[in-house]
């Protein structure tokens, strides 16, 4: 069976990964409409999402002051970016999950 990205899977033999947050079904829609509008806009609601996803991953995402966000991640390093850079952050990092 060929998947909507257009790569074959086996969906017999090979159990899906099981989905595990609201992120990961609604990376592609964040994505697609990043595409068609041609540009990155990110709502609340995808920010949360993110966040929620990034939390699974040990990195936790902070609101201060302003249009940013705060990235602290496990090794006690942390960044300051916009809320599209943490759903940017996200979405690599569902990208990298086996």
């Amino acid at each position: 069976m060929r998947g909507s990205d257009g790569l074959e899977q086996n969906v017999v033999d090979e159990v899906p990964r099981t989905v595990a947050s609201r992120f990961e079904l609604a990376a592609s829609r964040i994505a697609e409409a990043w595409l068609s509008a041609g540009h990155v806009s990110v709502t609340a609601d995808d920010l949360h999402m993110a966040c929620e996803f990034l939390a699974r991953t040990g990195i936790t995402v902070e609101q201060i002051p302003g249009v940013l966000v705060r990235i602290l991640h496990r090794d006690g390093r942390h960044q300051d970016t916009t809320r599209e850079g943490a759903v940017l952050l996200a979405l690599r990092s569902l990208a990298r999950r086996p």
